[in-house]
């Protein structure tokens, strides 16, 4: 048992978030928070943080290296200066109210100075008993960071196993063990709390029939990615546990310890696996072995987020993957070969089937851990009835007490950008519950004075990333490295791992420091997600920004080319060597910067538009809210009840009363836009408003748009020409307005997945599963003799939804299988309905009579609305016509273009609850920008050179913005505030008179250059 040594927290004073959890949902509530403007407290219990994110192998849909997406995240958490990072600390109680909390902390000592600890190893190699290490798969002793880029990159030691203290710290040539570290209790004043603690993963050992712990070759979906991970126990090589041989055959078994009712299962729908057995299916395929075999054994599969079916069809057509509709009760092993033999039963057939596999994977969900329920005890705050954080049914990151806000799995099963949103979410009600910060009371980000390079000789720092398997799996990064030494002003030439990490960044820092570098050369990920990061590395170290580049050897290298590894090698010296050539031209460069508007413009006057209006305007911000409705409410006036039972129409009622009621918002409705120009923060939007259609122009620093989507209406199954076919919409609305005609109904029939999931419309409408049971349970509360079918491909009742579907089943609601192959057949006679399907249980083809036909339609995109805003606005869409966030997993909120965020049905399908949800989340992600006094535009504009100018109007005419004019002086003027920075004009120019700043022609000729190795 440790001493407490209690001391008073410095900043207990200040204003600030307390963010317990440091997975990706909490890193991410953080950094919202931190570029508020808000200071933050990031705790943990673990060593380090990053979560479970940081284990995995990849992601899907992009199947991207989870660490190289997450690493600049984690990176950025340890040095913001409104953040501060505790690990190995734990709340222990919290008092007080919403916006005045006091919560004790407790820490771990680490025994280790976190700000001295290299990473080095040392003290694991001679004291690995003590040294703690992850424990499970990895053999590799001893290491107590979870993955190459902890956050802190620094070892704990258990110091009761130590037995020579002394010895140990003289192992540490950092001198950083520190002997006396002490358990340390503090108190420190909060204005509100983000929970964002996920969950654990079952543990199938207590599961007596798949050999759970007992089998080698039977592992966990994380034991398996662990295994493909190039920071797991056998550095990227698929192999099985029992011989290290390469499998040819595995299989996945979904629901595991999920969907059940037998001993150690849970009721609920975990909601990834599904996911991720078809990502590490399809990774296998395409890192491994074409000829690998893998089969997934599901119940129903559910890839229902957006773009999520595109990725199952793809895993069926292009990879092979076997799709076997089957829950195999048990695995038996081959004692001597540790192969594995799994007997199912399929739907279609009477006769069971046993086949052998060399591997079998199982895929678990989540679970709350005691730990996390001892939490929810400390914090008051209440759970539901499968211990997850209880939350209000309109406002998903709520809690029982105020002042207390949820994200990420520890509210509900979910994936890795629902967490997000959901940490944005939560970041903007925390933010809430602060003070307003006054424009004048911002302060900017501070950097040292810049170095003035202009008189030094070029020194260029090159740093090569191998991101694991992603690039030093291909290439030979030690060649890359000795190749970009042959240059001579190349000073230092150096592998740095994972590049993007906290000590690898640490460590070029200082190299640059050490040898006076003058520019640097980043051989690694995509510039698109990195390139900010390590251009503020360079403003830490005194180095104007613009003196870096970056070369991207992952994406347009090793990942096109990894079949190809000499011809990637070659390709690998000639991107370099371009990135070193150009590298040589780059020269400081001053960023434009303009006052910010502080105003904000709300696209969509629906419950997602609307949300986020008010969240804005209760943080002081000046929002325009624009509708093109006579009146606000949107879609969701058209459903009476959630499948919760919440009445819909009163909390729309409520909410459009508080919209118009306040007083920094401005609502237009009968309004279009029908221009705009400006550029982030500074942009103005034409308007067309009334009944008149008045023009008006808005001022504004960003942009949400929530126009949402229109409700499905395809011409199939006798939908408006058969007498009795509705859609669930229009059921929704009978169930209110006419309950006599409800329970005189004998038969109903739904048919699920209308106008989905075809070829027409590829994507899963994610809401028509928990539509058609919400509908078929209000029909049995009327009248319990109702006898209701539902006809399906695939239920898809995700998370907690799953509760709604058993008690369907519960109360007699029969669902019937369909396939693409065997849709329903409906049919009129005598003024009656029919509808035929061939049930696979029964083996032959049923006819019902229904006194009402409900069609599960679904929505899609309003093409002509996302289409003319894509085109005014000249942001990028969807095949199937919805907007295209900037990064499907880390940035589902932001869009390509700065200042423009989406939230709601535009963004994708899904229900009332989670388009609120993406709303707070819009008007948090918003707040990081509206909280900053100037909007910076880059360097990268339009400058023309007087003397070459021949003013012959082909830049004015070129220029798609309208930028370019004529002065008094006679030659070409390009105003540095309005340039877009395209360089269409520059291209144009037949006088050469126009350079686009970092990009101008000698640093492209300098690139040409080195990639056809000539000497510049």
């Amino acid at each position: 048992m440790q001493n407490l040594d209690k001391k008073d927290d410095k900043q207990s004073d200040k204003d600030r978030v307390l963010v317990i959890g440091g997975g990706v949902g909490g890193i991410r509530a953080a950094l919202d928070l931190a570029e508020s403007r808000r200071d933050v407290l990031l705790i943990d219990k673990s060593y380090s943080i990053g979560g479970l994110m940081t284990q995995l192998d990849r992601t899907f849909p992009t199947n991207n290296c989870d660490l190289c997406t997450v690493a600049p995240d984690l990176s950025a958490s340890g040095r913001d200066r409104y953040l501060e990072v505790k690990p190995m600390t734990r709340v222990e109680r919290l008092t007080g109210v919403a916006g005045d909390f006091t919560a004790t902390l407790v820490t771990e000592p680490r025994f280790i100075d976190i700000d001295k600890c290299t990473g080095c190893g040392e003290c694991a190699q001679k004291f690995p008993e003590a040294v703690r290490f992850t424990p499970g798969l990895d053999p590799r002793a001893p290491t107590c960071m979870r993955y190459p880029q902890a956050t802190p990159y620094a070892f704990s030691i258990d110091m009761d196993k130590v037995e020579d203290i002394a010895e140990l710290q003289k192992v540490c040539k950092a001198n950083a063990i520190l002997a006396e570290d002490k358990t340390t209790q503090t108190d420190i004043k909060v204005g509100s709390v983000v929970l964002s603690v996920g969950a654990d993963l079952f543990n199938p050992d207590v599961l007596d029939n798949y050999g759970g712990g007992k089998y080698p070759n039977v592992v966990t979906g994380l034991e398996y990615e662990r295994i493909m991970s190039a920071s797991g126990p056998f550095q990227g090589s698929l192999a099985r546990v029992s011989d290290r041989k390469r499998p040819k055959k595995i299989a996945w078994i979904q629901c595991v310890g999920s969907r059940g009712i037998n001993k150690g299962d849970v009721t609920y729908c975990s909601g990834v696996c599904c996911m991720y057995a078809l990502k590490e299916a399809i990774v296998t395929k395409e890192r491994f072995e074409e000829e690998i075999e893998t089969t997934i054994f599901y119940m129903d599969m559910r890839t229902y987020g957006k773009d999520y079916e595109r990725y199952f069809n793809r895993a069926k057509d292009e990879y092979n993957v076997r799709m076997i509709r089957s829950r195999p009760h048990s695995i038996i092993e081959n004692t001597k070969t540790h192969d594995l033999s799994l007997t199912y039963a399929l739907e279609e057939e009477a006769l069971q089937t046993t086949e052998e596999f060399d591997m079998v994977v199982l895929s678990t969900g989540f679970r709350v851990g005691d730990a996390t329920i001892d939490l929810a005890n400390k914090l008051g705050i209440e759970l539901n009835e499968h211990n997850f954080a209880q939350t209000d049914h309109f406002n998903s990151v709520k809690t029982s007490r105020p002042g207390v806000y949820v994200c990420g799995v520890y509210e509900s099963p979910k994936d890795i950008p629902e967490t997000i949103v959901q940490a944005s979410a939560a970041a903007a009600m925390a933010s809430a519950d602060l003070p307003t910060i006054l424009a004048e009371d911002r302060v900017d980000d501070l950097f040292p004075l810049e170095r003035d390079v202009s008189a030094e000789a070029v020194k260029i720092g090159v740093f090569v990333c191998d991101c694991g398997v992603d690039i030093g799996g291909v290439v030979d990064v030690g060649k890359v490295i000795e190749y970009a030494k042959t240059n001579s002003d190349v000073a230092v030439a150096k592998a740095v791992g994972y590049g993007c990490s906290a000590e690898s960044m640490v460590q070029i820092e200082s190299l640059i420091l050490e040898h006076g570098l003058n520019r640097v050369v980043i051989g690694g990920c995509s510039p698109r997600t990195h390139e900010s990061k390590f251009q503020d590395l360079l403003r830490r170290v005194g180095l104007n920004r613009y003196l870096v580049e970056i070369v991207n050897l992952r994406d347009q290298n090793t990942w096109p080319h990894r079949g190809q590894p000499e011809l990637a090698q070659e390709k690998a010296y000639k991107l370099l060597q371009m990135g070193i050539s150009g590298v040589r031209k780059n020269h400081p460069l001053m960023d434009n910067t303009l006052p910010m508007s502080q105003n904000a413009l709300v696209v969509g006057g629906g419950v997602t538009g609307m949300t986020a209006a008010l969240k804005l305007a209760e943080q002081g911000v000046r929002t325009y809210l624009i509708e093109r409705a006579p009146a606000l409410g949107g879609l969701a006036q058209s459903i009476s009840k959630t499948i919760e039972g919440d009445d819909v129409g009163a909390f729309i009622t409520d909410l459009v009363e508080r919209v118009t009621a306040h007083e920094n918002i401005h609502v237009m409705t009968r309004s279009i836009i029908v221009d705009h120009s400006g550029m982030p923060g500074l942009f103005k939007t034409g308007i067309h408003t009334g009944v008149r259609m008045t023009y008006m122009q808005i001022d504004h620093g960003v942009t949400i748009l929530a126009t949402g989507a229109l409700a499905n209406r395809p011409k199939e199954y006798g939908l408006d020409s058969l007498n009795g076919v509705v859609t669930q919409l229009e059921l929704d609305s009978l169930l209110d307005a006419d309950t006599d005609k409800i329970a005189a109904m004998e038969q109903v029939v739904m048919i699920q997945c209308v106008g989905s999931r075809e070829e027409s419309n590829p994507n899963c409408s994610r809401i028509c599963c928990q539509a058609a049971i919400k509908n078929a349970l209000r029909i049995k509360e009327i009248n319990p003799e109702t006898d209701i079918f539902v006809l399906y491909r695939d239920i898809r009742t995700y998370g907690f939804q799953e509760d709604y579907y058993r008690k369907a089943r519960d109360l007699g609601v029969k669902f019937i299988r369909f396939s693409l192959k065997t849709k329903p057949v409906v049919r009129e006679e005598d003024g009656k309905l029919y509808v035929s399907v061939h049930d696979f249980i029964l083996g032959q083809t049923i006819e019902i009579e229904a006194d009402c036909l409900a069609l599960s339609t679904g929505l899609v995109a309003d093409d002509e609305t996302t289409e003319d805003l894509a085109m005014i606005f000249h942001l990028p869409r969807t095949e199937d016509h919805y907007f295209l966030e900037d990064h499907v997993k880390l940035r589902p909120i932001d869009m390509a273009v700065r200042g423009f965020f989406i939230a709601g049905t535009i963004h994708s399908p899904k229900t009332i609850r989670e388009s609120i949800t993406q709303a707070l989340a819009a008007a948090g992600r918003a707040q990081t920008l509206l909280s900053k006094k100037e909007i910076n535009l880059g360097a990268a504009v339009a400058h023309v050179d007087t003397n070459k100018c021949a003013s012959c109007l082909i830049c004015v005419r070129a220029c798609p913005f309208g930028i370019p004019f004529i002065n008094a002086d006679g030659y070409s003027q390009i105003d540095p505030d309005k340039c877009q920075g395209c360089g269409i004009c520059a291209a144009e120019c037949p006088a050469k008179a126009i350079q686009l700043m970092a990009y101008e022609d000698d640093q492209i000729l300098a690139k040409l250059d080195g990639l056809f190795e000539r000497v510049n």
